[in-house]
């Protein structure tokens, strides 16, 4: 039989509430969040958390927007999970049971009498006195939950119907302050990260996250789209006009993340095949106007603006060419006035054959120009070329003096 326990009352909900608004606008107030979470549903380990269905891996701490956090476990239990047992929990076996905005419990996820004759019980859940779980799935996107999660032992019983709905009416208030705090993380962190230099520059600059959504588009790029039509901003993605340019652009989106992930994870004794260098294109509209736009991949561990871009879309008028960087180039990497005027070109997104067309140079030429510059800055492919110097000293000194 089950022990009797006191169920929380429906007053519970405002102090969470109340807090969990709070912890939005002070982040390092969530602990105490966490603490007051499990003590109303008499859970001594509380973790808000993220895992991926696609891959089987869990992040339950150290995440880029400081939701990574845990309250009542052991660090063994916490980095053992992280490293296998993430793998063999059987209450994540059905990512179809895990819905955003809905309230989990584990006895509905997996059989209470079968989970002793799981690994998942056996090696990690008993050890460290845990049986019963409930979690608030805040959110479920790209088969990537993030979840509010409690634990408790046996003697404890099962949640009961009384908690798990404290915690549903608990839900939106959640939602939000995630949401809030969310929003919060990534303006601070773009401020940090100098997108007042992005704002400065006379190309447009879109940021995108490892999921294609937008990050940050500077100024430029949103009066580039708004003046052309050739492109827009959608449910925070990016898209083309036309079918065919929207196909070729959400191709070369999706290349170039596939390509950021592998840059992050790659090891340097097994880079195997080429990596996507990059992908541009001419759109032009009946009325003339015309938009030039380049996706080059980002090394997603690198977080240059201080948020996980995974991906940049550059856009600019291929009519306007860059004049004024001459001397940055020159100072910060020892190009050649040659070499400088080739990688204004480039960072204006032309192609090699492009620049020599505009510069009346023959391709090999170019191309030579193009190699020596490439092993000043230190890269080798003209996508990487562009995110170095778009990102380098030598645009900040062109914004110091020009902007």
């Amino acid at each position: 039989m089950q022990p009797l326990k006191a169920s929380p009352s429906p007053e519970a909900v405002l102090p969470l509430a109340t807090l969990a608004y709070e912890c939005a606008l002070e982040p390092s107030r969530w602990p105490a969040f966490l603490q007051m979470f499990g003590d109303v549903l008499q859970s001594p380990a509380c973790s808000m958390w993220a895992h991926d269905f696609s891959t089987q891996r869990s992040d339950i701490g150290n995440a880029a927007d400081g939701l990574g956090l845990h309250c009542g476990f052991e660090a063994s239990a916490l980095d053992s999970f992280s490293a296998h047992y993430c793998e063999t929990n059987v209450w994540l076996s059905n990512p179809l049971m895990h819905q955003p905005g809905t309230v989990v419990h584990s006895s509905a996820l997996f059989s209470d009498q079968h989970l002793p004759r799981t690994e998942w019980y056996t090696d990690w859940l008993r050890p460290h006195d845990f049986f019963y779980s409930c979690a608030a799935v805040v959110e479920h996107a790209h088969d990537r939950s993030f979840n509010l999660t409690v634990l408790r032992s046996r003697r404890a019983g099962r949640y009961s119907p009384a908690e798990l709905g404290m915690v549903q009416a608990l839900m939106p208030h959640l939602k939000t302050a995630v949401a809030l705090h969310r929003k919060l993380h990534h303006a601070q962190a773009l401020a940090a990260g100098g997108v007042a230099l992005l704002d400065s520059l006379p190309l447009g600059v879109v940021l995108l996250d490892a999921q294609a959504g937008v990050l940050h588009a500077n100024r430029q790029a949103q009066t580039l789209m708004q003046h052309t039509q050739l492109m827009s901003l959608q449910a925070l993605k990016v898209h083309a006009a036309h079918a065919t340019a929207d196909q070729w652009l959400q191709q070369s989106i999706g290349q170039c993340l596939r390509t950021a992930q592998a840059m992050a994870g790659r090891r340097a004794e097994s880079v195997g095949s080429p990596l996507h260098s990059g992908e541009g294109r001419r759109l032009q509209h009946w009325n003339g106007q015309q938009l030039h736009v380049m996706v080059a991949p980002l090394p997603v561990a690198a977080q240059p603006y201080g948020l996980p871009c995974g991906a940049v879309v550059l856009l600019s008028d291929p009519s306007r060419m860059l004049t004024s960087l001459t001397q940055s180039l020159h100072s910060y990497y020892r190009l050649t006035p040659a070499e400088a005027k080739l990688v204004q070109a480039l960072l204006q997104g032309l192609s090699l054959q492009e620049s020599a067309q505009h510069m009346d140079l023959s391709i090999h030429t170019v191309r030579s120009q193009f190699k020596t510059a490439a092993a000043k800055v230190g890269v080798s492919r003209q996508a990487d070329l562009v995110r170095v110097v778009l990102m380098g000293p030598a645009m900040l000194r062109w914004q110091e003096a020009f902007g």
